[in-house]
């Protein structure tokens, strides 16, 4: 195929596209079991770029050896994360695709890509060509002008006006603010203690980092704390802007306006199918053209209204549409379609007497659409849902994109015939890979859970928001008091909220004892959990962690949730998902309410802004030790069995089993160590976790949990042959057969593998609690409407509920009685019920 000359070059750093690919997409292996996430995402970026023929692609990576930066500076980019295991092959894939599509592919031993990037853009510039830098790298933005702009992680198109208006300097000043600030992804120190901000002004008022050099020198650069920071540091920050500089003038042999060289079609679409991307070879094909063989073996586009190949057997319309938002229920509805089998219609202004009448919506992500429809007065419920089925038969495939990837081997469409379309494919395939347990799942509880979760949705939770405000009143004014007293503390005032900041106040300054430094960025924590153990060194650290918590109390919370209160209602509108979380636990969205801290008083105060309607209490209902009830129930160990059937504090027996104590005699500690290890066993709790949070000795936090597992070997055993399942097997389960696979069981790198064994026998108590909380939620939804009452909220393993006055006792009754018969254990299941005029009364 022949096209006209390209007017633009695009430039690809391979790496960082590659890197961006593989974080982006959740694990995405072929059926042979190879790990292609990065190569999926990669071949779809560079396909999109090529369908432009106005555009010439050129790929650029890292040399594997290391560049003149290294022998400058032997710790360059030292403090980067290791490369996943399973990503260099896929980069290697990824230059075989490069290669096979006939694009110009380079990499230089001693120089980094951005310098052939760099090279290659002053050269296509001399010679007339627009450039687009495809990067998530900043050093690129010393490229930019009239010209060239970059093209970053979020597709946002930046040139010397984006930087200009974000960081606050030109883009000839740019290697001197990434030499002040360093970097520490680079591990490029710069001025210590000099933050972006203060960066920004000190060039905004001396032109150069020259100038502000000389001035420092003199001692007379302004203000007088940036003086010291930048003396202490001059050699740095010179070495920094040498580091930081792309080399621009490598001799590299590259042909510019030309689309692409050679192709060798058939071997592309070979490797295409041995990746298992056949949905690529249409795209390809547009590309590169067509032979006989290909167009057989070519899908239909999913966004064609005709469909033909694509018609599916399954009864009535199947529903496709795009929201504004998918997680806010204000949001706009762009366009909506249906598909019957054959046609797809499409309604791209959509009225909403379309939808009266419709007694169930069934598509993808059914709920969002119907709780759309049913706040603005459209009676209708979500029917059936394919996400829900792709959900059930791999939690991890947690959105239609994962769902159509791995079911149909196609992309998730844009519009909204093509999702409609995909809907009616995926309801096509998904149930006949169910096994009894999976379909029992899905028609008992997550299909009926969607209906529910809809009306909850458009229920909402009456919200006082002048008890907010003013709480947030309050809050900023402790907070205030907070900052004087840290800088007091610590003689000067300073950033509080930025870690660099805090780490020399901390740690140089105060001379605390120093943590380790974390291994991601070669720093020392300022984590909760690295400051926790310093309570006692010095006043300064309580302040900081109480500033912490509230800073985050106020900002996300308080003035987030009053920001969000319909205005209309009085109620605040959250959105659940069914399909976010791998456990099968539910999420919320805008805002998120599964997060409002509960163990601390402060946290706990802002239940009291959920109140009732007049008329109406509320209720809650908490299940009781719920994951320590089904372990003693799945590992079937007696004593934990006995303990919970004689209804014992199962901390105090914990303690007293394995220390050996009479029950009675069990001390303050005792108890707490017990309950620390009972809820921290499934989550991997070490004895260096344990020591640090109990304050206690290593060697009496390792002897307690050698004891534990002595007192109860059916926890070891449990632990052992859950592993050696999923070893097998690949996967988890649930009692009631969620299903997790967890591929890096069986990985090589030490640390993988044992956060994968976490996984692993984590999820089937946790999974379990999610399935009977759901089961409960399910059953009680019709009962509560009998009494008048309403479901309102889900968060951990608690329900809040709206109930006349009137019928508070009753409601309460069978809330405890549904949840507690919500399913079978060896042990009985624990309920709490509280009433209250707001949520925190309720306990």
């Amino acid at each position: 195929m022949t096209s006209a000359r390209p007017s633009t070059v695009v430039l690809v750093d391979g790496h960082a596209l590659a890197y961006r690919s593989y974080f982006a997409i959740s694990s995405l292996t072929t059926s042979r079991g190879e790990p292609v996430q990065a190569v999926f995402g990669f071949a779809r970026q560079l396909l999109r770029m090529l369908r432009n023929g106005n555009q010439q692609v050129i790929v650029v990576f890292d040399a594997p050896a290391k560049t003149f930066r290294h022998e400058q500076f032997e710790d360059y980019k030292a403090g980067r994360a290791k490369t996943p295991e399973d990503l260099p092959k896929q980069i290697d894939r990824i230059r075989k695709l490069v290669d096979l599509l006939g694009l110009q592919r380079f990499e230089m031993p001693g120089y980094e890509a951005d310098d052939i990037i760099g090279s290659i853009t002053r050269k296509a510039e001399k010679e007339g060509f627009e450039v687009r830098i495809l990067t998530s790298d900043r050093d690129a933005y010393q490229l930019l002008d009239d010209r060239v702009r970059v093209i970053n992680s979020k597709e946002e198109l930046l040139g010397p006006a984006e930087i200009l208006e974000k960081y606050g300097v030109t883009v000839k000043q740019w290697v001197d603010y990434r030499a002040l600030t360093g970097d520490a992804s680079d591990n490029i120190p710069g001025a210590k203690g000099i933050g972006p901000k203060t960066a920004s002004k000190l060039l905004q008022d001396y032109g150069t980092l020259d100038k502000v050099l000389e001035e420092a020198q003199a001692g007379t650069l302004k203000p007088k704390s940036a003086q010291e920071k930048i003396a202490a540091s001059i050699d740095d920050v010179k070495f920094s802007r040498e580091l930081s500089c792309m080399v621009t003038d490598l001799d590299i042999d590259v042909a510019l306006g030309v689309p692409r060289g050679t192709v060798d079609r058939d071997a592309l679409l070979n490797e295409l199918r041995d990746l298992e991307f056949n949905s690529m070879v249409r795209d390809v094909v547009a590309i590169v053209g067509s032979g006989d063989d290909v167009t057989a073996t070519v899908p239909a586009e999913p966004d064609a209204v005709k469909i033909g190949e694509w018609q599916t057997p399954s009864e009535g319309v199947v529903w496709g549409y795009r929201l504004k938002r998918e997680d806010d229920l204000t949001a706009e509805l762009l366009e909506a379609a249906t598909f019957d089998g054959e046609t797809a219609r499409v309604m791209p202004e959509v009225d909403l007497s379309e939808f009266v009448g419709q007694r169930e919506l069934v598509g993808v992500n059914a709920k969002a659409l119907a709780t759309h429809l049913l706040i603005r007065g459209v009676d209708v419920r979500p029917g059936e849902d394919p996400m829900l089925m792709a959900y059930l038969l791999d939690s991890g495939v947690t959105n239609p994109e994962l769902a159509c990837q791995r079911h149909l081997n196609h992309p998730w469409p844009d519009q909204a015939a093509g999702r409609a379309v995909a809907g009616a494919r995926l309801l096509a395939v998904l149930p006949e890979k169910f096994d009894d347990l999976r379909r029992k799942l899905y028609d008992d509880i997550e299909k009926p859970l969607s209906d529910v979760l809809a009306k909850m949705e458009v229920r909402g939770v009456r919200i006082d928001a002048e008890l907010l405000r003013g709480m947030s009143v309050a809050m900023g004014a402790r907070l205030t008091d907070l900052e004087a007293q840290i800088y007091e503390q610590a003689g000067r005032e300073f950033q509080i909220g930025s870690r660099d900041q805090l780490e020399t106040v901390l740690y140089d300054e105060l001379k605390l004892a120093t943590s380790k430094k974390t291994k991601l960025t070669g720093k020392r924590s300022t984590a909760v959990q690295a400051l926790e153990p310093l309570r006692d060194e010095h006043p300064i650290v309580g302040l900081i962690l109480e500033h912490r918590e509230l800073s985050k109390l106020k900002n996300t919370y308080l003035d987030n949730m009053t920001n969000l209160v319909n205005p209309t209602t009085n109620r605040l509108h959250t959105t659940f998902s069914q399909t976010s979380v791998a456990t099968g636990r539910l999420s919320s969205l805008n805002p998120n309410l599964q997060n409002i801290p509960i163990r601390t008083d402060t946290g706990r105060e802002i239940r009291k802004a959920f109140i009732a309607d007049p008329g109406f209490c509320l209720i809650s209902a908490d299940y009781s030790q719920l994951e320590l009830r089904l372990l003693a129930h799945i590992a079937d160990d007696p004593k934990m069995q006995e303990a919970f059937k004689e209804g014992a504090d199962i901390h105090r027996r914990t303690a007293s089993q394995v220390l050996g104590v009479i029950e009675e005699l069990v001390t303050t500690q005792q108890r707490r160590t017990a309950k620390t290890v009972n809820f921290g066993v499934l989550y991997g709790m070490s004895a260096h976790r344990l020591s640090n949070d109990l304050k206690i000795s290593y060697v009496e936090a390792h002897g307690f949990i050698e004891r534990y597992f002595a007192a109860f070997p059916g926890i070891r055993a449990y632990i052992d042959r859950t592993l050696d399942f999923c070893r097998k097997h690949g996967y988890v389960e649930t009692l009631m057969g969620r299903r997790r696979y967890v591929p890096e069981i069986n990985a090589s790198n030490k640390n993988v593998r044992e956060a994968a064994e976490r996984v692993a026998y984590n999820m089937p108590i946790q999974g379990t609690a999610a399935d009977i909380m759901k089961l409960a939620m399910v059953r009680l939804e019709p009962e509560l409407s009998n009494l008048g009452a309403r479901l309102l909220l889900q968060v951990h393993d608690e329900i809040l509920v709206e109930a006349p006055e009137s019928v508070a006792d009753d409601v309460a009754d069978l809330i405890r009685r549904e949840m507690t018969d919500a399913f079978d254990l060896k042990v009985p299941l624990g309920v709490e019920v509280g009433v209250g005029p707001n949520w925190f009364d309720t306990k």
